[in-house]
């Protein structure tokens, strides 16, 4: 084994070997009804969505959504406890079979993994105290912002406000940790993220300055897993359908998803509430 391991950094190159031995890892459809279990990646502490209630009990609707999701496959769920920034790491390094972690579809994701069609929606903000006049990105310009790594709405501020100073943290309960302990006064994150910062106290609290963008949430799965991929697919759907997607949603978010997510909803104006 150690001759082979040797001979295929010589050729490959020590990259691509670790790439094929986490690659191996990954599970398919087959491999996971077998093995009788589901795998999904999960940031904690992310409100709503998913986070510690007071008996330190993951709940939320993400939480949720894996744990019907796997109970229609048949398979027992096993949590893989993550970071907002190690989502994808959970994939690449198929330590996880899919993510469901309010993971938002955007073009630099797609190059990496595939998704499934979108179950819940989100807007990311900008919000920081009262007393700071802010409208738009240029009012970002040399200011200091917090934001959680690896996420869309980071992006936007490094794409949109190249001259804003960004104070990045590994996940959401970090982000609100230091929000509420007065470490910030200007930050991007989802109104639920806003909510829960004036929820525990922040002083002077938190509110929104302009909206950054409307984002849609899918399941992410390894690229190579075409038939996962269908069959997770297939059940988004068909649970957008039948309303289960959005009484989870509705439970934990206090809102209905919005109409053009639920096939059966009567036609009306889209509100734009919490996420």
């Amino acid at each position: 084994m150690k001759v082979l391991a040797t001979a295929l950094i010589r050729t490959l190159g020590l990259g691509s070997l670790l790439f094929c031995l986490c690659g191996a890892a990954q599970a398919d459809l087959a491999s996971i009804r077998n093995q009788g279990r589901l795998r999904v990646g999960i940031a904690i502490g992310v409100p709503r969505f998913s986070y510690l209630d007071a008996k330190q009990e993951l709940r939320g609707s993400d939480v949720d959504t894996a744990g019907i999701l796997a109970r229609d496959l048949g398979v027992r769920l096993e949590i893989v406890r993550t970071s907002n920034a190690g989502r994808l790491k959970t994939l690449e390094t198929g330590s996880a079979d899919i993510v469901i972690s309010s993971l938002s579809i955007t073009p630099e994701r797609e190059r990496i993994i595939s998704f499934s069609p979108p179950y819940a929606k989100l807007f990311t903000v900008v919000a920081a105290h009262p007393s700071l006049k802010i409208t738009g990105y240029a009012d970002l310009a040399n200011l200091r912002i917090g934001v959680t790594r690896l996420t869309s709405n980071a992006a936007q501020i490094e794409q949109h406000a190249p001259d804003a100073i960004m104070v990045p943290f590994d996940d959401d309960a970090l982000l609100i940790k230091a929000a509420v302990a007065g470490k910030l006064d200007l930050l991007s994150s989802q109104q639920a993220v806003i909510d829960e910062i004036n929820r525990q106290g922040a002083n002077p609290p938190f509110e929104e300055k302009f909206v950054q963008k409307e984002f849609e949430l899918a399941i992410g799965i390894p690229r190579s897993e075409k038939a996962l991929r269908a069959w997770i697919s297939d059940w988004v759907v068909e649970n957008l359908r039948n309303g289960r997607l959005n009484d989870i949603y509705r439970r934990y978010h206090g809102r209905d998803l919005p109409p053009e997510l639920r096939p059966n909803a009567k036609p009306r104006q889209a509100e734009r509430g919490n996420p």
